[in-house]
This record gives structure tokens, C-alpha cells and sequence, in this order.
């Protein structure tokens, strides 16, 4: 089941009765306090158990060998490979655990590359402690956990908000036309065509029209 995280799934995800620990959680994160604070979070729930931490990728998959936990926490900026690829090694190493990726920096391909590489779960680190705790537990139940934040960049860059004309002035921009140029293939002012540059630039959320022209070829909109 995939489940968006918002409110309902706090709901939906409660304690198991009984008091005794059936989910183990492995936490690999490169800053120790906040590695600290959350593995005395989730120790505090009488079903969920923290039997390993790991400073680094490759010691995360060591430790997920080792322990077999059933889901890993991890954060995908972690040294060495991180992230997905991390997910990988600890895929390798213990099949059955299920990887929650926790993201400080939202980047526009974080939830699809982690769905690709197999990733069930992918939340920003800002969720409040109950929507990490319940996350973990539809980890363990087989569930996937999607941060609705990271759904909706997703629906977002779907489809391509630049108009048809000023794709293909980016893409003129992009063979190594100048605004000159362009102008003149186009029947446009130069003015224009800078306007048209500009309004792709915005609307791509580039830094300039170099970094629009990449994030336009790397979403398959030029």
C-alpha cells in the first residue's frame, strides 16, 4: 500500500498491543545528536527498537547485515555513496529491510530517483516525531510512505510550465544561439526574446539561463 503521509496515517499506524519490540530500526545518519535524539524517540515506543546506528554509508550496510533490522532509516546525504545508492548496498545485504529515506534539502528528483531505486519510504526531516513514528511502522507492515510535499514537486514538473514559444527559445539558447540571433530566426525583438529567456528562467526555478537550459534537458521538456 502506498500511503501519502498526512493525518490520516497517524491514525492508521498505531502501537501494536502487548508492550514488546517486533520492529528493529536501524539509523544511519551523519550528525550524532540528531542520530542520538532520534533513536531515544523511537526507543521510547514500546514496538519499535533501535539495535544499530551507522555514521556512514558502508558502515550502514554493514550493520545491516549484521542486524537484519526491519526498516533502515537513513539520510541520503550520508558519507559515501548515500542516498539511493545506499538504499542498494543495504538491499544487497538484507533484503527483507525496508529503507526510509529522511531528506533535509528537497530536490526536484528525490522521490522519483528513490522510487526507482527502490526506496518505500521518503520523508522531509521536518515531519513532526508522530509522523515518523507511524511511517516506520507502515514500513514494517509493507506499506510505502511518501512525503506529500515531494508528491506534489512531482505532479508539479510533470509536465513542462514554460509555453511552447519559449521552449523554443530556450532551445535555440541551448544550441548556442544569441539573443540576436534568435531574434532574427524568430521574427522577435531582442527585448523579447530576453523576455521570454527570463520568464523560462523563473519558471524552471533556474539561477540564470545556463542552469534553466539543465533543468529543462534533465526533465525532457527540450
Amino acid at each position: 500500500m502506498i500511503t501519502l503521509l498526512d493525518q490520516p496515517l497517524y491514525r492508521s499506524a498505531p502501537a501494536p498491543t502487548g508492550g514488546t519490540a517486533t520492529v528493529s530500526v536501524l539509523l544511519a545518519d551523519g550528525h550524532h545528536l540528531f542520530r542520538s535524539g532520534l533513536g531515544a524517540l523511537l526507543d521510547r515506543e514500546a514496538d519499535l527498537a533501535v539495535v544499530a546506528e551507522a555514521p556512514t554509508a558502508e558502515e550502514a550496510a554493514a550493520e545491516a547485515a549484521r542486524t537484519r533490522p526491519t526498516v533502515a532509516v537513513l539520510d541520503p546525504d550520508l558519507p559515501g555513496p548515500g542516498g539511493p545508492a545506499t538504499a542498494a548496498l543495504i538491499r544487497d545485504r538484507a533484503p527483507a529491510t525496508a529503507v526510509l529515506l529522511l531528506i533535509a534539502v528537497p530536490r526536484s528528483d528525490d522521490l522519483q530517483r528513490a522510487v526507482a531505486d527502490g526506496v518505500a519510504g521518503v520523508l522531509l526531516k521536518d515531519v513532526p516525531p508522530a509522523a515518523l513514528i507511524a511511517a516506520v511502522r507502515e514500513l514494517a507492515r509493507g506499506g510505502r510512505v511518501y512525503d506529500p510535499r515531494l508528491v506534489m514537486d512531482v505532479v508539479r514538473t510533470t509536465e513542462a510550465p514554460l509555453t511552447p514559444r519559449e521552449l523554443t527559445v530556450l532551445g535555440h539558447v541551448a544550441d548556442g544561439a544569441t539573443i540576436n540571433e534568435v531574434a532574427a530566426a524568430l521574427s522577435l525583438s531582442p527585448g523579447t526574446v530576453r523576455n521570454y529567456v527570463s520568464a523560462a528562467i523563473a519558471k524552471t526555478r533556474g539561477r540564470n539561463r545556463c542552469d534553466a537550459i539543465r533543468i529543462a534537458r534533465e526533465r525532457g521538456w527540450l
